[in-house]
């Protein structure tokens, strides 16, 4: 494998350096070459193939014990860094709007391992509600983690991920393991509440706080937590949720001699027109919930069978505001992409359930270090559009920039360097910054 990185990037230093990590330099250095190479691979992001990339040779091995052995947590990375950002991007939405509002999305993915993967403490086979049916239930061997992101104003970062296994898996594990080293089993709904009481310590007051979730986290307890402090609840639920002692879905038949109200909503892809819906509300009582609640029927089409039902905790809300505020998940998605597909979050090669925690750890300080960039960005240019594969692009160039400089240094002078770097990457390729 060739050659690309001869020296950390600035700007990624500076970053690891404002968290002020408790780590000691070995690990500090481990820390950053990782990140870095992480950003720069385009290919397989094994530790083998991301300490090829540089130029100063380190052994792999190194690397892996980093995880496996270096006596580290993966909270010893994710604390610093969630106040820091919190405290970071509170600080820009102030500076565009003091009454920004505060959206928490959960939800959860699978990412999927090779068949053969038997020995990762992490990887089991898990429920793929994606690919199954209602005639079939499908389960895949790989990994699955809750993620709870956070916007606050017009700023997007991922907060937290935390690794689910099953029951089953935890005993299966524990028995090879000493007391003192034993797992403990945390539902998907325990897991997320962790990350909501965590995340409740560092919202400013004074601002609303919309909490986002699928049908699969609408539960009786989660909302209740929720509402608990003083947070709004937008959320899908399934037929069978009951309003006013009523199916939802009976709701939606007793409600045929209503007209319907369309409304369009933005759209999440430019190539597509923005999509548009059907729907009637209703307020009631949903079963368990102290308070009314403001209930939707969507759906895409006259004679549509499969609507889709909403709840909103916010009455003052409109049926336009309610689904377009919950459009805002799909950041969860796009981050799921980028951290699977372009970070390499799968891709590891580590036996213990803390290493592959530890892993997390690093490459969710990734992601996060490209949404400062690109927040830093919207906060200097807000009619700029930029996505994270901008950011990743440009840091590319920058240790292009690097690796060309240096190549050229034993034949050529600083200006002359500076004229090839010019011609070679123009002021256009760092559009976005």
């Amino acid at each position: 494998m060739l050659t690309l990185i001869v020296q950390h990037s600035s700007n990624l230093v500076a970053f690891i350096d404002a968290l002020k990590l408790e780590l000691y330099q070995p690990q500090m250095r481990h820390l950053l070459r990782v990140v870095d190479a992480l950003l720069v691979s385009n290919q397989s992001k094994t530790i083998s193939a991301l300490y090829r990339l540089f130029q100063e040779k380190t052994s792999p091995k190194n690397g892996a014990d980093f995880f496996r052995e270096s006596p580290w947590q993966a909270e010893d990375i994710g604390a610093f860094r969630k106040r820091w950002m919190m405290k970071t991007f509170l600080e820009l939405a102030s500076k565009i709007n003091p009454s920004f509002k505060i959206f928490i999305k959960i939800d959860d993915s699978l990412g999927k391992k090779g068949k053969a993967t038997r020995h990762l403490e992490a990887v089991d086979l898990h429920h793929n509600h994606l690919e199954s049916t209602r005639k079939k239930q499908v389960y895949s061997n790989g990994y699955m983690y809750v993620e709870v992101g956070i916007q606050v104003g017009p700023f997007d970062f991922l907060f937290d991920t935390r690794l689910y296994l099953r029951e089953k898996t935890v005993r299966r594990l524990n028995r090879k393991r000493p007391a003192e080293k034993r797992l403990h089993f945390r539902t998907k709904y325990a897991l997320a509440r962790q990350v909501l009481v965590e995340l409740a310590t560092f919202l400013p007051k004074g601002h609303q706080v919309y909490v986002l979730f699928d049908s699969w986290y609408a539960s009786e307890k989660l909302i209740k937590f929720c509402r608990r402090q003083s947070w709004h609840v937008i959320c899908a639920v399934k037929s069978n949720r009951t309003l006013d002692k009523v199916k939802i879905s009976q709701h939606n038949q007793s409600l045929k001699h209503r007209s319907y109200k369309r409304i369009t909503l933005e759209t999440v892809d430019e190539n597509r027109k923005p999509p548009r819906y059907l729907t009637r509300s209703l307020q009631g009582y949903l079963t368990g919930i102290a308070k009314p609640v403001h209930a939707i029927i969507s759906k895409k089409r006259p004679g549509d069978k499969r609507p889709k039902y909403f709840i909103c905790t916010d009455l003052s809300l409109s049926v336009q505001e309610v689904l377009r505020y919950y459009q805002k998940r799909w950041s969860v998605e796009v981050d799921n992409l980028y951290l699977k597909h372009a970070l390499g979050l799968g891709d590891f090669r580590l036996q213990s359930f803390e290493a592959i925690e530890k892993w997390f750890a690093v490459v969710v300080l990734a992601i996060n270090y490209l949404q400062y960039r690109m927040a830093l960005a919207y906060a200097k240019n807000p009619s700029k559009t930029a996505t994270l594969a901008d950011f990743i692009r440009i840091h590319r160039l920058e240790h292009f920039k690097m690796l060309l400089a240096f190549v050229l240094k034993p034949f050529a002078s600083a200006k002359q360097i500076e004229i090839v770097l010019t011609r070679v990457l123009p002021t256009s390729a760092w559009a976005v910054l």
